[in-house]
């Protein structure tokens, strides 16, 4: 490096204008400096480098300007180079260069300020940087005088960036102070030099440097004040629009004032003073400032050291000012911020201090709390104080409350009843808030009972809350009693789980007699009189008031049961009684299976809350599903309509599910580890467990006890629920059905079919079968949530034949299941399909055999091909659900599942053919075709979802379909139109009950059954008009269920067939497919409708009022379900029409629409008289958009 020229380095610095190449430069010359054998002499000829540029000359010239400035950059950037490397030259060199730098803010303010500041920035971050130097630098650089201001703000941040750099470093803090003592002359300077800073960016470095003196120097108090006067003057600071902006927001730059105001406590006495004047200016301040002062001055309390000379002598002043915001405040952030200063003053509060503050404070407040205007203002300030600390608690809240109590004894007020209520609620809160922190508090002295205990139990109960639970109860309750009536119910919820306090063990408060009574008060309004049909309060005929009590009573068990976990026990022996009650007096207008579900919704709310932190336990939801089942066979034995067997089956379904999502697994990966995955082994023993506790039907007078084996046999809760969850599964599936040992007659296929709860008759059979759904989606709850692995070792697969049946299957000699296994049970006209439907749902396509689950899909696939039908529609839904659950898991990796499933497809290709007869005389009538031609579609539905491109002929029955099923001369529209199933939103098919969905699932289907039919959406020569409406039909029919960006691509064709089906397309399900396409497409690309809009239009206008007009009568009553099917299909079409007239303005210049708004205005003002209110309320918003054009 002995050849390097620091002057040719230096001239290709200053002609260079790329950063990359300026930085290899400055490379070259720190390694040079650092690798010379001479330091002194390479550094003489690195600064003599630049003299051609140094020299004094004409500064009126902005290319010697530039060129100066670079060629100073030069040594800056060399510098920046050596600290970086931990290069550190020697003392003398420093304090030469820091000399030369300095000199150049007296003599170059134009160009050699930024980088005399930046090399200045790098020397003083050298190891052997003489602290000395500090002084001189802070002299030099404020000899800038009134040229500082001129400098660009980038240049005055680095200054700031030095100044603050110098301060914060220990040895030069020392120095200054040394040298300049308690005047700290160099902060006068800097004062002088800053004042007129406005950039947000330097503005916050300049309070940063601020705060630092404050923290790190000792002024006098004469200086005190001048740094106070300098900050402050910015105070309340705000920010305007920058054309540059910095990134810098106006939160910011107040929290940077907010922390010189906080910076030292030898600030208080000015800074306390001056923002409280602030704050008493009255109407002057605005909310925002005003929230700002609040901030700013709980900032102060908070940070202050040396609370006695800081705050306590402001402590009354503070206080005479701030209880009148809150006393008369109205704006709530105005309100919550000075509620937050008022405790944070109280807890810099102790001893003598303290209670001089609380004396005058509760000399203040108790006059309001005896008046109803101002209780609740008085009662926020109370709060704000007794929620400080332990010690402020104890000493106000004794006279406090016995000033609440005597107050609801005399007052006359309902809402001052109430706010006094709510005002001892916020009290028990508050108390419950400081017994956690004391126990895990060193400070807080255990051993004395500071928080009162005495107060808070049984006391509090018989003296407040017991006189007025039995007056708002007793004889007629108005309004105003049942808000106090809530406010009451919320404080017991608290109370039951106030703890004592002090070192001794920790224990409830209230006496067990009292918790049971207070549950039992929450219990009726929210369990008893649901279920008996009573309402909470007779006298008030308002169902929302009644409904208020009981939403009131629900929230308070939530809090309370996790605070007094007996009580969880109580409620579910009151259910089950209740519900024996209600169902032998049960009033005939009273919907009690509703009522049911409703009240077991509640009972799972409350068994899966629990205290903060604390986990879920197995016993509370054990409890609640056994409870439930006892419910379900008593209404069994009761011989119970099957909407009571829906409403329980139904409700341990959803506690099932909260209770898994509550529980975490303790193994969140997606394979869990073996020590937390259910083995065959290990649900084996816990089975019998369960059984050696008592079975599955605990003792309900005492659950726990019968619990707690199975708690003991295994910790991992979430394992335990599911486990548990399973076996109840397996026994309900096993109540409602009956098996039978393969017979010679029947071969090897098995005889499942209804158990003996099951009584025949037409009327109850729906009932029955919806019953049915019901287990078999509890099934797919349960099964769904266990991995892969746990599924296989359990051997779910050969359940959904056997329906949990524990009978002997016949194997072959590999072990596996005989195919003939592999059939959905024929008794009872196939009525037992939605179990086997629960349990395929949730099954991994991994555990479906390949052998009899390709053998269930072959029978499928003869049971819903065959004519007539076997059975209803309703258990018909459950066969097609299996069949495209079967379609979708079954893996057709191996050659002979792919054969298995190309012979299904040709099966169903023959029969579609059948459905599709119209060369001859038609073998199968209307209906029967077009349920079979769903059943086709089911199967193909799950195709789809996990499409195969290749080979092509595995996709040759959904070209069959796309084809041939238009062009059906009598049914083709009604073939169109159940197009849908193949891209509809269906449960089996959702990821979460592991169905193989490919993400371009639906682009493919778009490809394969709507583009290349879009050109027959129109007549032509091969194609007639009904063929053409028909495909146009179920073009729409897919459409509506696909993302704009699946079909972007041919929107404008789209649209053209949209114009023409306005027209053509029948007002009901048909007509709302083509809207809702037509919406999407004005949502995504609205310029693809901008030319057709004269045409849009009037076919909108002409389709709502086509829907307006009510259909004559078609043979239907008026009442019937058909009729009320078209009724709602044309509120959507008329709901659509209007959404379309509303979004239009909107997405448009008023230009293109102007010509149509006279047009448009009549339709929508005599929309606006629709009979629907929804209708109406779309129609008025179009209305106006439309009326807002210009």
């Amino acid at each position: 490096m002995a050849s390097v020229k620091f002057d040719d380095l230096a001239l290709q610095y200053v002609l260079s204008d790329e950063s990359d190449q300026r930085q290899t430069i400055s490379e070259k010359a720190a390694t040079a400096i650092h690798e010379s054998t001479n330091s002194r002499i390479a550094v003489g000829q690195w600064v003599a480098s630049i003299n051609r540029w140094i020299q004094p000359g004409d500064d009126s010239d902005d290319d010697n300007f530039i060129a100066r400035a670079s060629a100073l950059d030069f040594l800056a950037s060399t510098l920046r180079v050596l600290r970086q490397r931990n290069v550190s030259l020697k003392a003398d060199q420093v304090k030469l260069l820091v000399t030369f730098f300095g000199s150049l803010f007296s003599s170059d303010h134009r160009a050699g300020v930024t980088a005399s500041t930046k090399a200045l920035r790098h020397l003083v971050g050298m190891q052997l940087f003489e602290a000395t130097l500090g002084d001189d630098i802070i002299a030099n650089i404020c000899k800038l005088g009134d040229d500082f201001k001129l400098q660009t703000p980038p240049t005055r941040l680095e200054i700031y960036e030095l100044f603050l750099q110098l301060l914060q470093d220990p040895t030069v803090a020392n120095d200054l102070e040394y040298r300049h003592g308690n005047t700290c002359g160099f902060i006068t300077s800097l004062l002088d030099l800053c004042k007129n800073e406005r950039d947000p960016q330097n503005l916050m470095k300049w309070f940063e440097i601020l705060k630092t003196f404050l923290q790190n120097f000792s002024p006098s108090e004469d200086i005190t004040i001048e740094v106070f006067k300098t900050f402050s003057a910015y105070f309340p600071i705000s920010l305007r629009a920058s054309a540059t902006p910095s990134g810098i927001t106006a939160d910011d730059l107040k929290i940077a004032v907010r922390s010189c105001f906080a910076a030292h406590y030898r600030v208080a006495s000015h800074a306390i003073p001056y923002l409280i004047n602030k704050l008493d200016q009255g109407d002057a301040v605005t909310v925002a400032v005003k929230v700002d002062i609040l901030q700013t001055l709980d900032a102060c309390l908070l940070q202050y050291e040396h609370p006695k000379q800081s705050v306590v002598p402001f402590a009354d002043q503070i206080w005479s000012s701030l209880k009148y915001e809150v006393r008369n405040g109205e704006v709530p952030d105005t309100v919550k911020a000075t509620l937050k200063v008022i405790r944070s003053l109280t807890s810099r509060l102790d001893d003598n201090e303290l209670r001089s503050f609380l004396v005058d404070a509760w000399r203040d407040l108790v006059e309001d709390l005896s008046s109803p205007s101002y209780t609740a203002q008085a009662g926020r300030l109370l709060i704000a104080i007794t929620g400080a600390t332990v010690a402020a608690f104890a000493t106000i809240t004794p006279q406090a409350i016995r000033h609440i109590q005597s107050t609801l004894k005399s007052t006359q007020s309902g809402s001052h009843k109430q706010e006094l209520v709510a005002l001892l609620n916020s009290t028990l809160s508050v108390r419950s808030h400081l017994v956690d922190i004391s126990k895990e508090s060193a400070s807080v002295d255990k051993g004395s009972d500071l928080l009162k205990d005495e107060l808070f139990g049984d006391h509090i109960f018989f003296d407040a809350y017991l006189p007025l639970w039995e007056e708002c109860s007793a004889g007629e309750t108005s309004i105003e009693k049942v808000g106090i009536l809530k406010k009451i119910m919320e404080g017991l919820a608290a109370l039951v789980g106030q703890q004592s306090s002090g070192s001794g063990p920790s224990h409830q408060l209230c006496s067990a007699s009292t918790c049971e009574k207070i549950i039992g008060w929450l219990v009726n309004p929210s369990i008893v009189y649901p279920l008996e049909g009573t309402q909470p309060n007779e006298s008030i005929a308002d169902s929302d008031t009644n409904q208020d009590i009981r939403d009131a009573a629900v929230a308070a068990l939530k809090d309370a049961v996790p605070l007094y976990p007996p009580a969880f026990q109580l409620l579910l022996q009151q259910f089950i009684s209740s519900l024996k009650i209600a169902y032998q007096n049960q009033l005939a207008s009273h919907d009690l299976p509703l009522e049911i579900m409703l009240v077991s919704s509640t009972l799972c709310d409350v068994g899966c809350s629990t205290q903060p932190g604390k986990p879920l336990s197995f016993p509370k939801p054990a409890s609640l599903i056994n409870v439930l089942q006892e419910g379900l066979l008593w209404t069994l034995s009761e011989k119970a309509p099957p909407r009571y067997w829906t409403a329980f089956i139904s409700s341990i379904r959803l506690s099932i599910q909260q209770s898994l999502n509550a529980v975490p697994k303790q193994n969140s990966s997606s394979s869990p580890s073996k020590s937390h995955a259910i083995t065959k082994e290990w649900y084996t023993g816990y089975i019998k467990n369960v059984e050696a506790a008592g079975g599955f039907l605990f003792d309900t007078n005492n659950p726990v006890k019968s619990t707690e084996a199975l708690e003991t046999y295994d910790r991992d809760v979430h394992r335990q629920i599911l486990a548990y969850s399973l076996s109840v599964v397996g026994q309900l599936y096993r109540r409602f059905t009956t098996a039978q040992q393969p017979d010679g007659s029947m071969g090897s296929q098995l005889r499942v079919g209804l158990g003996k709860d099951f009584v025949k008759g037409p009327e109850s059979t729906t009932d029955q079968d919806i019953c049915l759904h019901q287990l078999g989606l509890l099934a797919t709850t349960v099964i769904r949530a266990l991995e892969e692995e746990e599924q296989k070792v359990l051997e779910l697969d050969r359940d959904v034949f056997v329906l949990f049946n524990n009978i002997d299957l016949h194997v072959d000699s590999q072990g596996a299941l005989s195919p003939g296994t592999g059939v959905v049970s024929p008794l009872d006209n196939y009525r037992t399909a939605p179990l086997s439907m629960g349990i395929l749902q949730g099954l991994y396509p991994g555990v479906m055999s390949s052998l009899h689950h390709a053998q269930a899909l072959k029978n499928l696939g003869t049971i819903l091909t065959s004519a007539p039908s076997p059975c209803s529609d309703m258990t018909r839904a459950a066969l097609d659900i299996s069949f495209m659950t079967l379609s979708n898991k079954l893996r057709v990796a191996d050659k002979d599942n792919a054969q298995t499933k190309l012979q299904i497809q040709e099966s169903l290709l023959n029969i579609l053919t059948k459905v599709l007869n119209t060369s001859s005389e038609p073998t199968l009538d209307a209906p029967t075709s077009i349920r079979i031609f769903r059943s086709i579609l089911h199967f193909l539905a799950g195709d789809v979802a996990r499409f195969q491109p290749a080979p092509s002929d595995h996709n040759l029955l959904l070209k069959a379909v796309c084809d041939k099923a238009a062009s059906e001369p009598s049914i083709g529209r009604q073939l169109a139109t159940n197009l849908e199933v193949l891209v509809s939103p269906k449960e089996c098919l959702e990821k979460e009950n592991h169905a193989i969905r490919k993400r371009l699932s639906g682009e493919w289907l778009y490809y394969k059954a709507v583009q290349p039919y879009l050109k027959d959406c129109f007549p032509h020569a091969a194609v007639d008009e009904t063929v053409a409406v028909n495909r146009a039909v179920a073009a729409f029919t897919i459409l509506k269920h696909l993302r704009y960006e699946q079909y972007a691509g041919d929107a404008p064709q789209i649209v053209r067939v949209c114009i023409r089906s306005l027209a053509t397309f029948e007002t009901g399900v048909e007509m709302d497919s083509c809207l809702g396409v037509l919406l999407n497409i004005l949502e995504k690309e609205p310029d693809a409708l901008k030319e057709h809009l004269a045409g849009l239009v009037p076919g909108m206008i002409a389709v709502y009022e086509t829907a307006r007009k009510t259909p004559k009568a078609t043979g239907s009553a008026d009442g019937s379900t058909p009729a009320k099917a078209r009724g709602r299909e044309r509120v959507l079409c008329r709901k659509s029409a209007l959404l379309f007239f509303q979004k239009l303005p909107a997405s448009y210049e008023a230009h293109h629409l102007l010509p149509l708004r006279q047009q448009l205005l009549r339709p929508l003002s005599t929309a606006c008289g629709d009979s629907v209110r929804e209708v109406r309320r779309l129609a008025l918003a179009a209305r106006k958009a439309w009326e807002g054009l210009e």
